[in-house]
Order: C-alpha cells, then sequence, then structure tokens
C-alpha cells in the first residue's frame, strides 16, 4: 500500500492497475483511495479494529471533494472510538436519492425488469426535486410527496405521477426489508390517481397531412424509422436498434430476441413488402459505402453505434403537420388499430404485436405467420390508399400524377393569370 498526500493533481496521475490497488493518504489517517484495473475509484475507511480490518465506503472518486472525504473519515472515526455502530448509522442517514438507486441496483438483478429501470430512473431524475432527493429517508414525510404526486398530476399527467410515487414506495420498501431503521413508509397509504388507456392513433383525416409532410423530412433515417415502426407496429426502443442478424429475407421475418421484448419472449415479427423494400435499400446503401454494421439503423456519431435520436424530428413533424397530441407509441397503436377496422380478431392483433394476451394459451399466441401477414398487408395497404401514396426510390412518395398536380399548382402560384386558361381547359 503506497501513501501519497491527497490532492487533485495527485490523484488524477495514479495509473490505472492491472489489479486493485490501494492508497492512503498521508494527511488524513484512515482515508483510502482503492482503485480497481477497470478505473474505478472510491474513498473508503480503512482501520484495524481488534486486530480486524474495518472497511466503511465513503464514496466514489468525484462524487466529494478530497475535504469532504476526509471530513467523513474523521466523523466515521469518532463513531468507531466511540464503539458506535457505524453501518446502522450509516442505514439511518441514507438519501431518497440513495434509497432509490440502491432498489434500482436491486431489480437490474430481476429479469424483465431492464426495461423499465431507465424510465423510473428518468422519471426520478425529471420530476422528483432536489431537496426531497437529498433528504433523508427518515425524515421525508407523507404530506410532500401527497404533494408532489398531486402537482406532477397537474403539469405532466396522472400515469407519470403513479409510476414516480410507486418506484418511491417500492425503494423504501425494499430499505424496511433489508432491516433498515425506517419505522414507516410515508409513501404507503397515497391513492393513485385513475388512468385512462391511452386510445390514440393516426386518424384517416390525418393520414395525408402525416405523410405529406413526413416527405419533406431531410433525414432519410427518420423517414425510414417512422415508416418501419408503422408497418411493423413494434416498439420505438425495438426498431431503432433493429440489427440486420435478426431479418430474415427469404422468410419475411424479423425475430426479435428475447432480451429485447418487454415480456422475454422471442418476438417473430412479419415483414410487410413495403418493410422489406426499405430493408433491401439500406442494406444495399451501407454496402455501397462500405459501412460495415450489423446496425439497419447505424449512426457513427452516437455512443450506442444506431440512430437513437428521433425526438425533435418528431415534434418537427406533427406541428408542420398540424396533429396533436401523437406519440411514437402511437404509431404502434396505429397499424393495430386500422386492423381493427377490417375485423382483423384481438387475437390476431395481439399476436402481430407481440403481447401475450389474457387466456391465450402460448400455441394459440403463436399463430402461423400467413394469417398475420396477410392482416398486416391489408392494414398497410389501407393506409397508403388514404395517404395516396406508393413505395419509391427514397421510401413512400406520392404518384406520379399527384405529383404532376403539385407541381402545376406551384407554376399557378408564380402565374395566377394562367389560372382562367386552366380552367376553360379542364372545362373543355
Amino acid at each position: 500500500m503506497e501513501k501519497i498526500k491527497f490532492t487533485k493533481s495527485s490523484l488524477e496521475k495514479l495509473p490505472v492497475p492491472s489489479k486493485k490497488t490501494t492508497y492512503q493518504d498521508v494527511g488524513t489517517r484512515y482515508l483510502h483511495l482503492v482503485i480497481t484495473p477497470k478505473d474505478t475509484r472510491t474513498y473508503y475507511y480503512i482501520r484495524k479494529v481488534k486486530g480486524r480490518p474495518k472497511y466503511i465506503k465513503i464514496a466514489n472518486y468525484g462524487d466529494v471533494s478530497i475535504k469532504a472525504a476526509q471530513e467523513r473519515v474523521s466523523q466515521i472515526n469518532t463513531d468507531v472510538m466511540c464503539g458506535v455502530d457505524t453501518k446502522q448509522k450509516e442505514k439511518e442517514n441514507i438519501t431518497l436519492q440513495e434509497a432509490f438507486e440502491y432498489w434500482l441496483k436491486h431489480r437490474e438483478k430481476v429479469k424483465g425488469w431492464h426495461k423499465d429501470i431507465k424510465d423510473f430512473r428518468r422519471r426520478f431524475e425529471l420530476y422528483a426535486p432536489q431537496s426531497l432527493k437529498k433528504k433523508k429517508i427518515i425524515n421525508v414525510n407523507r404530506t410532500e410527496l401527497r404533494q408532489l404526486h398531486a402537482k406532477i398530476r397537474d403539469d405532466v399527467g396522472a400515469h407519470t405521477a403513479n409510476r414516480l410515487l410507486q418506484g418511491i414506495k417500492a425503494s423504501i420498501n425494499l430499505l424496511i426489508k433489508h432491516d433498515y431503521n425506517i419505522p414507516q413508509n410515508p409513501a404507503a397509504m397515497i391513492e393513485l390517481f385513475k388512468e385512462r388507456s391511452r386510445a390514440r392513433f393516426i386518424k384517416e383525416e390525418e393520414v395525408e397531412r402525416f405523410f405529406t409532410e413526413l416527405m419533406k423530412t431531410e433525414s432519410q433515417d427518420f423517414k425510414d424509422f417512422v415508416l418501419m415502426a408503422l408497418f411493423t407496429s413494434k416498439r420505438k426502443s425495438n426498431v431503432l436498434a433493429a440489427e440486420w442478424s435478426e431479418i430474415n429475407f427469404t422468410k419475411k421475418l424479423w425475430t426479435i430476441p428475447g432480451e429485447k421484448t418487454k415480456n422475454d419472449d422471442d418476438d417473430v415479427t412479419v415483414l410487410d413488402n413495403t418493410v422489406l423494400e426499405i430493408l433491401a435499400r439500406r442494406k444495399k446503401y451501407q454496402k455501397e459505402k462500405g459501412i460495415d454494421t450489423n446496425w439497419v439503423f447505424c449512426s457513427p456519431i452516437n455512443h450506442r453505434g444506431h440512430y437513437s435520436s428521433p425526438d425533435n424530428a418528431w415534434r418537427a413533424l406533427l406541428k408542420r403537420a398540424n396533429i396533436k397530441d401523437l406519440r411514437i407509441h402511437d404509431l404502434r397503436r396505429t397499424l393495430a388499430s386500422w386492423m381493427a377496422n377490417q375485423n382483423v380478431s384481438l387475437h390476431m392483433i395481439a399476436s402481430v404485436l407481440g403481447q401475450k394476451s389474457t387466456g391465450v394459451t402460448p400455441t394459440y399466441a403463436r399463430l402461423s405467420v400467413d394469417p398475420k401477414r396477410e392482416a398486416v398487408s391489408n392494414a398497410v395497404a389501407e393506409i397508403l390508399k388514404v395517404g395516396k401514396l406508393k413505395l419509391g426510390d427514397n421510401g413512400l412518395e406520392f404518384d406520379n400524377v399527384r405529383k404532376k398536380i403539385n407541381i402545376v399548382a406551384e407554376k399557378l402560384l408564380e402565374r395566377p393569370d394562367l389560372i382562367d386558361n386552366v380552367l376553360k381547359l379542364i372545362g373543355n
């Protein structure tokens, strides 16, 4: 164990070791910095008590200043010398922020929860006030949680308010279960708000406006993403993270592996010819450009390796099309709604969406792909028909007749004096 003076410059110069290495501060007894081969750096209080080493984690390097770590070690050492149960004291001092992170780490180990952790963390970061996050659990009261619950309902919506409250409640319950000295859960006995199931989808009168503005979007990635999401009814995350290894052009199937699905089952998705042509075009483009990737929507500028930021383009699209309250997730509901209008059974729709329907046996839920493909293709054809669209080289585009009419209309705007002549021609 090497002893050094803990300063910002001296600690930042320490190399990443091949095995776990510990450094001791010469200025503060018992303060240590532990560095792992993965370059995690953590402050610890380490000393021998009655001949046995005692390790107490202070904080991750960068989360607190060196001075704060030194002061914390002094406090802990005083408690140790006085015989105070330091672990129990740490439990009593845990903040709501720490409790929430502790719960999320615990949930990461539970199968099927990896999809929800990101959403729970995002809600907590966005909507829980900083003053509440830093408050000790034992000081959080039911009144302030009830007020926060109501405020988020009014500002954002009942769904977000309920999910945040449930996350806070679950995190505190886990502490109680793990013998933290918390007398009661302040989030308990707060009634959830009634939620209405969302039924929004692209309506018939919105289809033409939607596609008209979509085709004006410069980003080919965005256009193809929207079309693939719409015509497969798959979730945004699945479409963005689609991989070529999942696509079978011969069988016209897209198999989303269980680790990517919400119910942890493989989702075999039928691909309509419209989607297949989009995929084939993207595959050809990547090959011509020498792009070696397994991502369908690859992105060299994103750390994930694939396109993942359609939200701004989506908002701009809706504004141009004058369409209100339509979310990307509603694309998933759109194809299902159009299938329902064609009297496709609910069992079939659930199978296309990859959902587990209550009361439907696994055998029945895995319907053969032929009737599913027919149901999807009929709905896609109907949407294209209503939108007066066809598939072109760069995705969907208006048919040639409509394109010519638009050209004539633009010319007439420049030369309104010709309108009378055109009307006479049409009349003849």
